[in-house]
């Protein structure tokens, strides 16, 4: 109620409204990324390039956390094949913090999306580059055909790869096959 009264107050003044979501190109979209705050904008451009090359994507960015937009994310996300939610955040052993949020909220759903994966990026403020929106796209478009795997997909570009093999050398750990094979396949 509190934002409803803010939302108005803020329209009398400025002319403009926003509500607790902004839906962006979602009205055909098969996936559908989620976001919040300002690399919700590299998200928008991912999504234009997707379209202008005949794919069905748009984006959900969350303007409100507290408290959580349930019902409207519900009605944005449900019946879609696949969303990916893009945190920004870690917690650890479990992923990203939004990425729990909006699983709980579409679990009870009747019409959940089918898949539903977590993606990690942009830590301490790192921007994501359109190859890693791009690798993300390609999860959710393979998703449930390969039978997609419950961890989060931490992203990173082939230069982060290199310096994180290389730091893992110094301390004397090996990479292991599979995960170089999962995070660069």
């Amino acid at each position: 109620e509190v934002h409803a009264e803010a939302t108005e107050a803020f329209a009398g003044l400025f002319g403009r409204r926003y509500g607790p979501i902004e839906t962006y190109r979602t009205e055909d979209a098969d996936v559908v990324l989620v976001m919040a705050g300002s690399f919700s904008t590299k998200g928008k451009a991912a999504v234009n390039r997707w379209r202008a090359a005949g794919k069905k994507v748009g984006l959900v960015r969350l303007r409100l956390i507290r408290p959580w937009p349930a019902a409207e994310l519900v009605a944005a996300l449900g019946g879609r094949h696949a969303v990916g939610v893009i945190d920004q955040n870690l917690s650890p052993g479990l992923g990203g913090i939004l990425f729990h949020e909006v699983a709980a909220t579409l679990a009870g759903a009747s019409n959940r999306p089918a898949v539903l994966r977590s993606f990690i990026g942009g830590l301490g403020g790192k921007e994501i580059s359109p190859a890693e929106f791009d690798h993300v796209l390609d999860v959710l478009e393979a998703a449930g055909l390969n039978g997609s795997p419950v961890a989060p997909d931490l992203l990173m570009t082939e230069a982060e790869w290199q310096q994180v093999q290389g730091r893992l050398a110094v301390a004397g750990k090996a990479v292991a096959e599979n995960l170089v094979a999962e995070a660069h396949p």
